[in-house]
């Protein structure tokens, strides 16, 4: 990431601590904060690809047009639907 580090707070549940303690003591960090470092490098990576997959569908529906029309498809019977049980539709105010 970044050699530049910043003093950050955190509060975690006594379990999560008693996690990131024993994997500085066996060896597997060099730190609790390099525990939470590598935590949070995780889930960023994670949303990274959870994006990147997400665009790749949408850039795939967009040049297919029978994926399109489905999609319109099952808009109007959700609005449909939620019409009938009182709800308001993604056009309504």
């Amino acid at each position: 990431m970044s050699e530049t580090k910043k003093r950050i707070t955190v509060t975690v549940d006594p379990a999560l601590n008693a996690f990131a303690e024993r994997m500085v003591q066996t060896g597997r960090a060099a730190s609790v904060s390099a525990v939470v470092s590598a935590a949070l490098a995780s889930l960023h990576a994670r949303d990274l690809r959870a994006s990147k997959a997400w665009q790749d569908k949408l850039d795939e529906a967009a040049a297919n047009p029978d994926i399109l029309e489905k999609v319109d498809r099952m808009m109007a019977s959700v609005d449909r639907q939620m019409r009938e049980h009182g709800f308001p539709t993604a056009g309504a105010a």
